[in-house]
């Protein structure tokens, strides 16, 4: 990634949760930061926590499946703020819908801000880019896009795409010096109550970390990915799940296991 003193990073869906955190620790990182969420007043709380004089983090409403908000967006914060230098895909929604209630657009919606979103901003953000300087993609997936869940068939599938398009932007865009990854993130403690302790407590038995992940911990994986410590890291989805995707526990009073 080109070095310059205070490099611009754009973070979609930075208004609350996994997006504000990652926002954070791009400020305390340097960064100037590009706080950019549908919600825009959520957008403007989190770039004036960081910036109170907007020198170093600007807010930007922007839905990312609109082609012509991305543009916008982008055009806006070089302007303001300099070319992004780094792209986080954050923005995303999870709802629940059984596949045999689920409607079309509840499909449609969750592939366009999960998939599309994705796709348009990084799109923008490798044409906006100078040709041979570089630059670093980070999408955030989920453990969904491994081990799929009930309610989530259209959430599963996104994510699942999502992965693959990190490594289809880091072949395409790799002879242009931009490295693409993603991270994966397991069950995620965004806010206090936001899991229930009933779902945590079924939860905690599968993670061998023992806990539940928190915003802190994913954004310091994109935060590293971000770094030249991860120069030759390229294409990748790295699990943030405190051990959730090494398998299942099998309890020692199972059938036909031995204690």
């Amino acid at each position: 990634m080109t070095e310059r003193v205070q490099p611009v990073a754009l973070v979609t869906g930075a208004g609350r949760g996994l997006g504000r955190a990652i926002a954070s620790a791009l400020h305390e990182s340097r960064y100037k930061v590009a706080v950019t969420d549908v919600d825009e007043a959520a957008a403007v709380s989190v770039a004036r926590s960081l910036s109170a004089e907007r020198s170093t983090a600007h807010a930007y409403p922007l839905d990312v499946s609109s082609a012509q908000q991305v543009a916008d967006v982008f055009a806006s914060v070089a302007r303001d703020l300099g070319v992004p230098d780094a792209l986080v895909n954050n923005a995303g929604v999870y709802p629940n819908d059984s596949i045999l209630d689920m409607p079309e657009a509840a499909w449609d919606r969750v592939l366009d801000i999960n998939l599309k979103g994705p796709f348009l901003c990084s799109q923008a953000f490798a044409r906006m880019r100078p040709a041979a300087t570089g630059g670093v993609i980070v999408n955030v997936a989920s453990t969904a896009a491994f081990s799929a869940r009930v309610g989530a068939a259209h959430y599963s599938a996104s994510k699942a795409g999502l992965v693959m398009l990190t490594k289809s932007l880091a072949q395409e865009l790799g002879p242009y010096g931009i490295r693409v990854n993603a991270v994966a993130p397991g069950l995620v403690e965004v806010e206090e109550g936001h899991v229930s302790a009933e779902y945590k407590e079924m939860f905690l038995k599968m993670i061998p970390r023992g806990r539940i992940g928190r915003p802190e911990d994913i954004a310091a994986a994109v935060s590293f990915l971000l770094t030249d410590a991860a120069n030759y890291i390229n294409g990748e989805c790295i699990a943030v799940d405190g051990g959730f995707l090494t398998g299942r526990p099998l309890l020692r009073s199972s059938p036909g296991v031995e204690s």
